[in-house]
């Protein structure tokens, strides 16, 4: 098992033995001591690495279909710090298998490439094949804070076991953290951390859903089988991954589309049918262009023109959903005119010539925030919702005749506080299949309202950490996770914001 820093004396020596340990004992997964195997299947990102010919074992963490997440000390075969290329030595991947000794769950595969990061004992292993039946790890985005629980998970030795072949899980807590990313981790109960272990995931529990935020990097060993004699401390260290999530996504991922020449008017929906929302978008030349959706969260570089080039410079505002109920996603498009014209979606990434959406006698285009929302959640329709020029909040819904009934609209929120919110998104966030509405408020913070029963709105609270000031936002399922996610965007630099599915988001977008 890898070893702390030299800069940590007080663990130097019994990381060194553990170092030297893992290279000579473990070859299959490691995990953490606490007497309590995962049975939950609630970590299947969860990794077991081997290098070489049954010589060296750590453990890892899957955080894209392609890519693992471990230690570098892990890589490397000598005390040296590991450079990024080729992998020399045959190193083999299993994830989402808790039990390595039975069943056919996950996948087995070779890792041929590493990234090192530059500076914290952090390395991606590329997969030599895509891992489709595995979610990977959601990356936490916020810093573990002193005090805080956190749960580790590995294949490594137990006190009984060199090699258990199965994921065990111990709790700690924080005690310190550094500036450079060092974790200081004490023990809950009998938990601990034991060579094969490292690299393996530190997460936190995020309303039942265990976010990434560090990896294991090494520990005294006591309690491990094999460890240190007469040492029973069993404190360990890692190293932080939550605001490492820019790094990753840039080392696992094509370039994306080159928004230097896009306009704010933007749509997300999977238009093509393929599960994954796509990204629709005016540029500056007036041409609705197209980016296909990728499984990883991302958008195709090269898009696909749609329409007459030229013809939407005027336009106010586009948003997507389905308004005729045919189960295809349409894009909604909003002019100067007063009118919403309605482009039918055909379900393969092309529209039908465009159709009255709105009736000519209201004022759409004075309204704000226009966007898809659904009022009621039995309707095979989406409706529209807009902020009336006094602050109410309206949701109009699609009649008989394929129209919005503009004097049909519901206020949905009891008070005119939605003046103050600069754009709003909407979606199912927290799984309850009803509609909800995240904004922006003045003040910079991303604000969440949730649906309920009654058709109108409950506080929610805060959906994201950070300040989301002068941000556009756009929401829809952009990984195919079934998680209703934000792409932000300010100037050329758009992002990425996972959707936890509890109502709130990444705070920290990664970049597309």
């Amino acid at each position: 098992m890898p070893s702390h820093s030299s800069r940590h004396p007080r663990v130097a020596a019994a990381a060194a033995v553990a170092a030297a340990t893992a290279i000579v004992l473990t070859a299959t997964p490691a995990s953490s001591l606490s007497g309590a195997p995962v049975t939950d299947g609630s970590r299947p990102f969860a990794a077991n690495i081997v290098f070489g010919d049954q010589i060296k074992g750590c453990s890892g963490v899957l955080v894209d279909k392609s890519y693992v997440l471990t230690a570098a000390n892990c890589v490397s075969a000598t005390s040296e710090r590991p450079v990024s290329g080729k992998i020399q030595a045959r190193t083999t991947v299993t994830v989402g298998r808790a039990d390595l000794n039975a069943g056919t769950t996950g996948a087995v595969v070779e890792a041929t490439d590493v990234v090192v990061h530059p500076e914290r004992n952090v390395a991606l292993l590329k997969l030599s094949a895509p891992v489709s039946n595995v979610a990977p790890a959601l990356l936490s985005g916020q810093a573990p804070a002193a005090g805080q629980a956190l749960y580790s998970a590995g294949f490594g030795r137990t006190a009984s076991s060199w090699v258990p072949g199965l994921l065990n899980s111990g709790q700690f807590s924080v005690t310190a953290t550094t500036a450079d990313g060092v974790v200081d981790l004490q023990p809950s109960g009998d938990s601990a951390i034991c060579q094969g272990d490292a690299g393996g995931p530190i997460t936190r529990d995020n309303a039942g859903r265990h976010e990434l935020v560090a990896l294991t990097t090494g520990s005294w060993l006591g309690s491990c089988l094999g460890g240190p004699e007469g040492e029973t401390r069993r404190g360990a260290r890692a190293v932080r991954v939550d605001d490492l999530g820019q790094w990753v996504k840039d080392n696992v991922t094509v370039p994306g589309p080159d928004t230097s020449n896009l306009t704010d008017q933007r749509a997300l929906a999977d238009f093509n049918g393929d599960g994954k929302a796509d990204l629709a978008a005016v540029d500056k030349n007036g041409t609705l262009q197209v980016y296909r959706g990728r499984a990883e969260g991302t958008f195709e570089p090269n898009p696909t023109a749609v329409g007459t080039p030229g013809v939407w410079k005027t336009v106010q505002r586009i948003f997507a959903g389905d308004f005729n109920g045919d189960g295809k996603r349409d894009i909604a498009a909003v002019w100067e005119s007063d009118r919403i014209q309605l482009h039918a979606g055909k379900g393969d990434g092309t529209f039908s010539l465009a159709t009255v959406l709105s009736p000519q006698n209201a004022t759409w285009a004075q309204l704000k925030h226009l966007t898809r929302y659904k009022l009621d959640p039995s309707s095979a329709k989406d409706g529209v919702l807009a902020t009336r020029p006094n602050g109410d909040l309206y949701a109009y819904k699609v009649g008989t005749n394929g129209q919005l009934d503009f004097n049909g609209g519901k206020k949905i929120w009891p008070d005119t506080s939605f003046q103050s919110v600069i754009i709003l998104g909407t979606g199912d966030f927290n799984g309850d299949g009803r509609d909800d509405v995240v904004g922006v408020w003045e003040n910079g913070a991303l604000v969440r309202w949730t649906g309920n029963a009654a058709g109108t709105l409950d506080s929610g609270g805060l959906a994201a950490a950070g300040t989301w000031t002068d941000l556009k936002i756009v929401t829809g399922d952009v990984d195919g996770d079934g998680k209703i996610d934000i792409v932000s965007w300010k100037g050329n630099k758009m992002s990425f914001h996972r959707g936890r599915g509890n109502g709130t988001f990444e705070g920290v977008g990664v970049q597309l």
